[in-house]
């Protein structure tokens, strides 16, 4: 009988072979039979610490998370670029560019935005203040002294060469500017951060002035003569939530230049743009000159006091006899002016929102340490102390920058500059507070700004120093300038004070 083989046995309806479907009954069978048990569904068990399960995230609350993960990659990148691009610089620095508004025509732009902007009309319409409604133009004062024409002056002053044309040919049907040259006459020019001119004045004598200012394209001149009234006042100034000593001076019904004289003064100990604080009280009597019945300028500030979360200072002018020039010491005659300014910038309006961006940080580039002070474009930038220059010059990644040497080897080097203003030669003297330039941002520089190095040479060597000695408190900060007064002096100083210190002390301690 033939062998069958293996064979293979085909499958049944629903792919059950009759061997497997069998086992599958039976399998059955012995289920069907055993007692019903009742199956938990598998649970997580939490322990005591835990709270109860996340609910799903909201879609708004996932998408606001999905944007705050791209923008920080995004200033990831951007940051890793910057120091890429240029050592020493974080995304810090690039985040007023970022995020600011438009920039005006010939400005940078971001939340500083620029200072000292061209008017379109300069021309207020008063009847004596030519300035009125200037505030946000660069100020500057100087005389017709021995050799000084206006031209002459204009030029050390900043003001371009098409500018001074302009308004000379304007003045001269009014005045015979040969005549004034070497005068010594006081000037005072109201220009913007390009070196137009906006307004300009020329005291002749007291009470008659030759006043010029722009309209439009061309150049309104008047000729006033009043009789000048002169007056003191004392007065009382907080500063309020935005520590804005300039709004602090409108609501006390002042002008607004008066807080430039304020700052002025207290320069030595305070620098009023970064370190004015909410409720800082200053208190000041002031010199008010008005022609017949209009205001015109102030004069001298006589006396002013800070109090607030910068410490107390307390200034008094005094002018010695057969002096020429008056100084400011605190109540025992002790004098207050120093070596050197507190911040290489003069004080300026800022908007309240860049507020904390003031305050100098210190950088390192290529191994040099600098202060960096970040400021609008055209701020305007001053000597911090009485000097000589030593170069001013584009110099690479530093752009346009000024060095100035002082006493003792002390060198200062101002960079990132937008221009400087007069004449810097190498050579040419500069006094302390002297207008040398506008902040910028040429050279390698995301954003405007002054960039400060200090260092000290001596028999060859170079010292970098602190780059904020300048804005120390300590004994480390710069030297007093000058003697204090004593005997006969002393007691005649004390005796002009005495109406001060009572006039400041009707004001409210």
């Amino acid at each position: 009988m033939p062998s069958q083989g293996n064979r293979r046995v085909k499958p049944g309806k629903g792919g059950r072979s009759p061997r497997h479907a069998a086992t599958a009954t039976s399998a059955a069978e012995q289920r069907a039979q055993r007692p019903a048990v009742k199956r938990k569904a598998n649970r997580r068990v939490r322990g005591e610490g835990e709270g109860p399960r996340r609910a799903a995230a909201d879609p708004m609350e996932r998408k606001i998370r999905n944007r705050t993960i791209l923008l920080l990659t995004l200033l990831a990148l951007v940051n890793a670029y910057v120091f890429v691009w240029r050592e020493g610089t974080s995304v810090l620095e690039l985040a007023p560019a970022m995020i600011g508004g438009d920039a005006d025509e010939g400005g940078h732009g971001g939340p500083l935005g620029s200072f000292a902007n061209p008017p379109e009309k300069a021309c207020s319409g008063d009847p004596v203040r030519i300035f009125e409604g200037l505030n946000d133009q660069i100020f500057q004062t100087s005389a017709l002294t021995s050799g000084r024409t206006l031209r002459l002056l204009l030029l050390e002053l900043g003001v371009e060469g098409a500018e001074i044309d302009a308004l000379e040919a304007a003045i001269r049907p009014s005045l015979d500017l040969g005549l004034v040259a070497g005068s010594g006459v006081p000037v005072r020019v109201a220009m913007d951060r390009r070196g137009g001119v906006s307004a300009l004045e020329i005291e002749l004598a007291e009470g008659h002035l030759v006043q010029a200012c722009k309209d439009g394209q061309s150049m309104q001149v008047r000729t006033i003569q009043h009789a000048p009234v002169s007056e003191v006042a004392a007065l009382r100034l907080e500063l309020g939530a935005d520590a804005d000593l300039g709004r602090a001076v409108l609501e006390a019904g002042e002008r607004p230049e008066l807080a430039g004289l304020i700052a002025e003064v207290l320069a030595f100990d305070l620098d009023l743009v970064a370190e004015a604080q909410p409720r800082d009280r200053i208190e000041v009597i002031v010199e008010k000159r008005s022609l017949g019945k209009g205001f015109h300028r102030y004069g001298a500030l006589l006396a002013v006091r800070f109090r607030g979360a910068a410490g107390r200072f307390s200034y008094f002018r005094h002018q010695g006899e057969g002096s020429r020039s008056a100084a400011y010491y605190d109540a025992e005659g002790q004098p207050q002016r120093r070596a050197l300014l507190r911040a290489p910038l003069r004080f300026h309006t800022i908007a309240s929102e860049a507020r904390a961006m003031m305050p100098p940080s210190v950088e390192i580039v290529a191994g040099r340490a600098g202060a960096l002070y970040r400021r609008p474009e055209g701020a305007p930038v001053v000597a911090l102390g009485d000097g000589v220059v030593r170069l001013a010059e584009p110099a690479g990644d530093a752009g346009l920058i000024v060095e100035l040497e002082f006493g003792g080897g002390l060198v200062a080097r101002y960079a990132h500059l937008l221009r400087t203003l007069g004449d810097l030669r190498p050579g040419v003297k500069v006094r302390q507070g002297q207008l040398i330039g506008l902040a910028g941002h040429s050279g390698k520089t995301a954003t405007d700004r002054v960039r400060l190095e200090l260092w000290r040479e001596a028999a060859g060597e170079v010292t970098m120093l602190d780059p904020l000695t300048i804005a120390r408190g300590d004994e480390e900060r710069p030297a007093v300038v000058g003697a204090p007064l004593a005997g006969k002096a002393l007691e005649r100083y004390k005796a002009e004070l005495v109406p001060r210190i009572k006039a400041l002390r009707q004001l409210g301690d």
